[in-house]
């Protein structure tokens, strides 16, 4: 008899270990990003109704050209002044920066690509590697309210997290430039330790992208931003 509980003990312990294995691989640094915290109301809404936005944003678009509102615009925006009279001024500010990328998108999308994607590895660098150098990025006045790179630095700090080396792609994995902001699917994988625990993750994220004219609407005033970052689950 003390054989066989002996089996079932030893038995037991093994699927201990093995569910101890499994915890740790879904609790793996970064699968769920510190930016993905963040939750701006305008951004929050574009992502949960990206379908409609997209027609409404072309709807806005031919209203510019010709001067007519749509029925379907018309009540879209009169349900938002219901929510916030600011989202509609936010969303006619989209609008426009939406005619902008339609305009240019067809003879510069690797271009823009390109340039995105330089953006993109910056911030990565910067705010997960700590490079200094790697600067040349800029983020919307919205999210960097909300201080991204001050939350995956303490989300680091907190969990005694260091990344050694992130290993970027060639390019997106998916992109979508009829909406706006334009969104960028992107994989990466983050490898460094953890409680000095070696360990590798591969990361894939939506980033939002466009441009910031708040200090005014000449090319010298605009520069190119994030505006939001989310994870995507897989």
């Amino acid at each position: 008899m003390k054989g066989r509980y002996k089996i079932v003990y030893t038995l037991f312990c093994f699927i201990v270990i093995l569910s101890l294995m499994g915890c740790s691989e879904k609790e793996l640094p970064f699968t769920n990003s510190p930016e993905n915290d963040i939750k701006i109301d305008y951004m929050e809404d574009i992502v949960l109704n990206k379908d409609t936005y997209k027609e409404m944003y072309m709807d806005y678009a031919s209203m510019r050209i010709v001067g007519f509102m749509s029925e379907d615009l018309e009540k879209f925006l009169t349900e938002m002044e219901n929510v916030s009279t600011e989202r509609v001024g936010k969303f006619a500010d989209n609008g426009d920066k939406f005619i902008i990328t339609q305009t240019i998108k067809e003879k510069n999308e690797e271009d823009i690509k390109e340039i995105f994607k330089n953006m993109i590895d910056n911030y990565l660098k910067y705010s997960r590697l700590g490079d200094e150098s790697a600067t040349k990025f800029g983020l919307s006045p919205e999210l960097e309210t909300q201080d991204p790179v001050g939350k995956v630095k303490k989300y680091m700090e907190d969990n005694d997290i260091k990344i050694t080396e992130i290993s970027f792609p060639n390019g997106f994995e998916k992109v979508d430039f009829d909406i706006y902001p334009m969104e960028f699917t992107y994989r990466y994988i983050l490898k460094g330790t953890m409680k000095k625990k070696p360990f590798e993750k591969e990361v894939v994220q939506k980033f939002y992208v466009g441009f910031d004219w708040s200090k005014g609407k000449d090319k010298e005033n605009m520069k190119d931003v994030i505006e939001y970052i989310r994870d995507v689950s897989e």
